[in-house]
């Protein structure tokens, strides 16, 4: 069943590519913005903070339909 959750998104690549998703546990927006200034410190890849409209099985997106760009 497709719910909508709060996810940070990696993106990589020129044109950038999404080749990977987190589900955040707790679902706050300030989590994900903490993980993601944790993530960029150590990376030059671009990492996102979004609404998306996905399938989750036991707390972890199996796949995403639909962003919502925060």
């Amino acid at each position: 069943m497709e719910q909508v959750v709060i996810a940070l998104l990696l993106w990589l690549g020129d044109p950038p590519q999404l080749k990977e998703h987190l589900y955040i546990k707790d679902q706050k927006i300030s989590t994900c913005l903490k993980m993601k200034r944790v993530a960029e410190r150590s990376s030059s890849a671009r990492y996102q903070c979004v609404k998306v409209n996905a399938i989750v099985k036991d707390k972890k997106i199996i796949s995403i339909s639909k962003f919502w760009w925060t």
